[in-house]
């Protein structure tokens, strides 16, 4: 069995100062500590210190983001917008990274950058998701794929935001209703309502 490469843990221990710490908080020192390693092994796989969050930040949304692509591999563009809509009053186990990345963002004009083209990365996949609806039926061919991207992420940054003041969710069966119905508004058909 092969160890854990060196740059898998100063993730996992950039995570977990990160989580502890905050990004302002959190020393190299610290993190590399927490690996088990030196610093200078924390040189030698990332720039400085916000390349290090950024990388732990894309480590950890790449895992989850894989979990609900698996997920949602197979459905169509509603079924799939429903499953996102109702992953984002879900619990998670570790508080997100991202929160701290934002407020250090408004100070650190790299890592903003980066952020930003993250954000944007994130918004053209729901742009395709709102294209390949619109192609079947799903969503209104009028409607404007880029507002209802950028409306989506702006709920799930919201939902974050929630999150992370561990704010109680919604009962799931009414958020499930609701993005259900916000969906029907979209839909190319209004569903009959007699």
């Amino acid at each position: 069995m092969q160890d854990t490469s060196t740059r898998e843990r100063l993730l996992a221990a950039a995570v977990e100062v990160f989580v502890d710490q905050g990004y302002e908080g959190a020393r190299l020192q610290d993190i590399a500590r927490t690996a088990g390693l030196t610093t200078g092994a924390v040189y030698a796989n990332f720039r400085d210190k916000e390349a290090l969050l950024f990388a732990a930040i894309g480590a950890r949304v790449g895992v989850e983001m894989d979990a609900l692509l698996v997920e949602a591999i197979g459905r169509n563009p509603r079924a799939m917008l429903e499953m996102l809509g109702d992953q984002l009053v879900q619990p998670r186990r570790q508080p997100p990274l991202l929160i701290d990345a934002i407020a250090a963002a408004r100070r650190d004009d790299e890592l903003a950058t980066a952020l930003r083209e993250r954000m944007a990365t994130r918004e053209q996949a729901l742009v395709e998701v709102v294209e390949r609806g619109k192609s079947d039926g799903t969503i209104d061919p009028a409607l404007d794929s880029g507002a209802f991207a950028r409306f989506g992420l702006t709920l799930a940054m919201g939902a974050l935001v929630m999150r992370t003041l561990q704010v109680d969710a919604p009962p799931e069966g009414a958020w499930h209703e609701l993005i259900s119905r916000l969906l029907d508004a979209v839909s190319e058909e209004q569903p009959n309502v007699d």
